[in-house]
């Protein structure tokens, strides 16, 4: 496999990603575009599927969002999630272009936030022949949340757009401090992962979060017209499974493995499990 490091415009803003080029490809060859979830960065927990799709013969692009990174952007560390959704679309456009790859057979794949981004972006761009994604993000069920919790993010997200420095919470935490994720694992995941990727910061905008709440990646699923894989984790509490079964039964080519595991600890104890189904998706679909 062949690493390419690039960079492409998204909405005026420079995005930089790592192509990966399988060897000796005679033919173009397909591709499939990927991103981080929550507040990471491209380095992270992506590069394994990447290399098993590239010994299938299959290009991959990973990116960094705006404001992440080695991406360009401000504020840093800001979740702006139609513009990462919108991203996507952009990476598409810069893929297709590239020589040897065939414009024709492109898919999507995200885990957890990028998830939904990538069902939405399935749902509204034709040139998508499959979609993999994993314990998908389909929407905050904000009742869980309490009122006071929407009020001061949404008091954030009002301060920051009137120009003050955006207030910062940390991405993951340990079981009982503060932060967006403390369960499922997710202090010692983002520890492991975090280990190649120099660039991660353990900390996104409270704004952030007004965003999260108010974003439904699967309000058009049904409009989907090619095949869409999911794997879910039974006993995650982050992404829940019923939450996201019900989101995808609108999906009218739909494929659920489902793993009884938590959010972060699927890629621990099954990461070569769902690489591997990964990868025999993305082959049936796209041709290989």
């Amino acid at each position: 496999m062949t690493l390419v490091n690039v960079a492409f415009d998204s909405d005026g803003v420079r995005l930089a990603g790592d192509l990966f080029l399988p060897d000796a490809a005679e033919n173009p060859v397909p591709g499939v575009v990927m991103a981080p979830g929550f507040g990471g960065v491209k380095e992270m927990l992506m590069r394994p599927y990447a290399a098993s799709l590239n010994e299938a013969g299959i290009a991959v692009l990973i990116f960094d969002y705006a404001g992440f990174g080695h991406s360009d952007g401000e504020p840093r560390q800001h979740l702006n999630l139609d513009a990462q959704q919108n991203a996507y679309r952009h990476a598409l456009d810069y893929l297709a272009a590239c020589p040897g790859i065939d414009a024709d057979r492109l898919g999507v794949f995200g885990t957890s936030m990028s998830g939904g981004h990538a069902l939405a972006v399935a749902a509204s761009d034709s040139r998508v022949r499959s979609t993999v994604v994993l314990i998908p993000f389909t929407g905050l069920d904000t009742s869980t949340l309490g009122p006071e919790f929407l009020a001061m993010f949404e008091d954030a997200a009002r301060r920051q757009a009137a120009g003050e420095a955006p207030q910062m919470i940390a991405s993951t935490g340990k079981p009982g401090t503060i932060a967006a994720m403390t369960s499922d694992g997710a202090w010692e995941w983002m520890e492991r992962m975090t280990a190649d990727a120099p660039t991660y910061r353990n900390e996104v905008t409270l704004a952030s979060l007004w965003n999260l709440a108010n974003y439904h990646p699967a309000f058009n699923l049904k409009a989907i017209t090619s095949p869409v894989h999911a794997i879910l984790a039974t006993d995650d509490a982050i992404t829940p499974a019923p939450a996201a079964r019900s989101a995808l039964s609108a999906v009218p080519q739909l494929d659920v493995v489902e793993i009884p595991q938590t959010h972060f600890e699927l890629f621990t104890d099954h990461l070569q499990e769902t690489i591997d189904l990964t990868t025999r998706w993305f082959e049936h679909d796209l041709g290989l």
